[in-house]
């Protein structure tokens, strides 16, 4: 129970890049994982029982932060702090070894299916408008012959939200996967190191997608689903011990 709830604090840590209220569910949860924690092996047992309850703390009131347009970077940033203390956790935290439910395992499987097929759409559109909104700046008289910018940035940000939550979720699972499979949520393992630096070659991009223009958004975006797409297709390849590996 314990390791479930700090999934799910994780989870919802990470979603609340762009949702406040799933910061602060998942700051709870982080902070209910320390109580349970807590509960079974006496107050301050261990780093990981500590990591929950700053990690919840953080999360809380980064959340009330983010409400405050003047003080949203800081509340971004309590909430990055938040997760890194959350996936501190995860580490340091027993797992229980043994097999895992084929739920868990279609749920994982279906999470990054629908990650990639949405994050496919989300990152076309993205280039494109990064590189047409550089494009009109340097010739704005061709902005009649261009698809409109907002309705590729619509169409970026609605699939690229549904595709960053699908990933999270297949991450998380991944990370329940990996405690059955390798003793540790978090493994350098290449399928589990490229999704999770993709994961947070996203995430860095929600962080500064009102800073970044031109090609590097671009890129950044290219860079987070080429490190996805290598996961899925280059690191079996690579001796990955993965249960889905190639034989």
């Amino acid at each position: 129970m314990t390791l479930a709830l700090a999934l799910l604090g994780v989870g919802g840590v990470a979603l609340g890049v762009f949702l406040p209220r799933a910061l602060a569910l998942g700051g709870l949860a982080l902070l209910g994982a320390a109580f349970l924690h807590a509960w079974e092996e006496g107050l301050l047992a261990g780093p990981a029982q500590v990591a929950l309850v700053l990690g919840g703390l953080l999360a809380l009131r980064g959340k009330t932060l983010l409400e405050r347009p003047r003080l949203k970077a800081l509340g971004r940033y309590l909430g990055f702090l938040a997760l890194a203390l959350g996936l501190f956790a995860l580490k340091a935290l027993p797992h229980p070894g043994g097999g895992l439910p084929l739920a868990l395992t279609l749920f994982h499987a279906g999470a990054f299916l629908v990650g990639y097929l949405a994050l496919a759409v989300g990152v076309g559109a993205g280039v494109m408008c990064a590189l047409q909104d550089l494009r009109l700046r340097r010739a704005p008289e061709r902005a009649l012959e261009a698809a409109p910018l907002w309705s590729l940035r619509r169409l970026e940000m609605g699939y690229l939200r549904v595709g960053y939550v699908a990933t999270t979720l297949g991450l998380g699972s991944g990370m329940a996967w990996a405690f059955g499979y390798f003793g540790s949520p978090l493994s350098l393992d290449p399928k589990e190191v490229s999704v999770l630096l993709g994961w947070a070659s996203l995430t860095l991009y929600f962080l500064l997608e009102e800073r970044l223009r031109g090609y590097p958004r671009a890129g950044l975006l290219l860079l987070a689903y080429a490190l996805l797409l290598f996961a899925f297709l280059g690191a079996p390849f690579l001796g990955s011990r993965h249960p889905s590996r190639l034989q």
